[in-house]
């Protein structure tokens, strides 16, 4: 297990003194992006704990849930899907709607094979979409989230299982059976902190289930981050056996790394082995984010996805999706913690 010597870095002109993920000294500045205007931020790699990481805003969070155009909205479209299926007792179709996200069905298994009396905590629970199901199958659940609105939204879904963060009752219910977050772990200031207090919740034999933004997940060697989660909402990208360094002493720990399509892998290597240039996004309003934003064009983008579309019709008759190597996909890092 490595030290954990987590510090707050200072921000100093947009620089760190020293990396937010463990306190090292030793990590370099690898480029500059903003994705949204008003978040140009820098990009790091730490050379002690592998992290990819930059700046931290508590305050994007909020603003994200409040704006029914950024792409938090796609947290409030699952809610009323979940919702019709809730209202009317549908639980397999609730579990059908939810295990479209592989993260969920990590989750959803894991839990279903635990007690019916286990009791469950859980991180990060957004609108409640993912802890409705666990609702209506009569599991004992408490969903916390740092958005205040989230948590206003969720308690009217879905009823009163949802607490925000730091509220007394998550102490108060402890030891948990089982600790579980779904794209969570990325978005916070303090990951190595949060996991250690979410270890502490626990029994012994309790389990913390979570997936994480696999730093191996980027396509191109010169891509600073993923387009499908900037900054500011995602802003650590962990490498895989991170968690088992960090946690490996005090607790049994297991990832479990997912690959991305055979067609995505076929795209990807084509675009390695002709030396396709990552392109720093085009910026565009936060509150505008459900846009997403783009890299900018490049001159042959064209011809190149004539090259793509040609590529993905005769690749199933070709064998050629058979060939290509296995690339992890950006969020398919699922971890497990038994605790010891």
């Amino acid at each position: 297990m490595k030290h954990l010597s987590v510090q707050n870095g200072s921000v100093e002109g947009h620089g760190l003194c020293q990396c937010r993920i463990c306190g090292s000294l030793a990590f370099t500045k690898r480029g500059e992006l903003e994705f949204y205007f008003g978040y140009s931020w820098p990009i790091y790699d730490c050379e002690d704990c592998g992290c990819r990481f930059t700046l931290h805003d508590t305050s994007a969070y909020d603003l994200l849930y409040s704006e029914q155009s950024s792409c938090y909205r796609r947290y409030t479209d699952q809610a009323e899907t979940c919702k019709r299926l809730f209202d009317r007792g549908d639980l397999a179709g609730l579990r059908a709607a939810l295990s479209v996200g592989s993260k969920y069905r990590f989750v959803m298994d894991a839990i279903d094979r635990e007690p019916a009396d286990a009791r469950i905590l859980e991180i990060g629970s957004s609108r409640g979409h993912l802890t409705s199901y666990f609702i209506l199958a009569g599991r004992k659940i408490t969903g916390v989230d740092v958005s205040v609105n989230a948590v206003t939204s969720a308690s009217a879904a879905f009823g009163a299982c949802f607490v925000p963060a730091e509220h007394p009752l998550i102490d108060a219910q402890a030891p948990y059976d089982v600790v579980f977050h779904v794209g969570t772990i990325g978005c916070v200031a303090d990951p190595l902190g949060m996991t250690k207090r979410l270890l502490g919740l626990l029994k012994p034999g309790g389990r913390l289930l979570f997936n994480a933004p696999n730093r191996d997940g980027r396509s191109l060697p010169t891509q600073l981050w993923f387009e499908s989660a900037p900054p500011p909402d995602v802003v650590t990208l962990f490498p895989p056996g991170f968690w088992s360094d960090y946690f490996g002493d005090v607790a049994l720990v297991s990832e479990k790394m997912e690959f991305c399509s055979p067609e995505q892998n076929l795209l990807i290597a084509l675009r390695r082995i002709v030396g396709r240039k990552w392109c720093k996004p085009m910026p565009i309003p936060l509150r505008e984010s459900q846009r997403w934003s783009t890299p900018s064009p490049q001159s042959t983008d064209g011809l190149w996805r004539n090259v793509e579309w040609v590529v993905r019709k005769i690749a199933p008759w070709t064998g050629l999706l058979h060939l290509a190597p296995l690339h992890p996909s950006e969020f398919g890092l699922f971890v497990q913690m038994v605790k010891k």
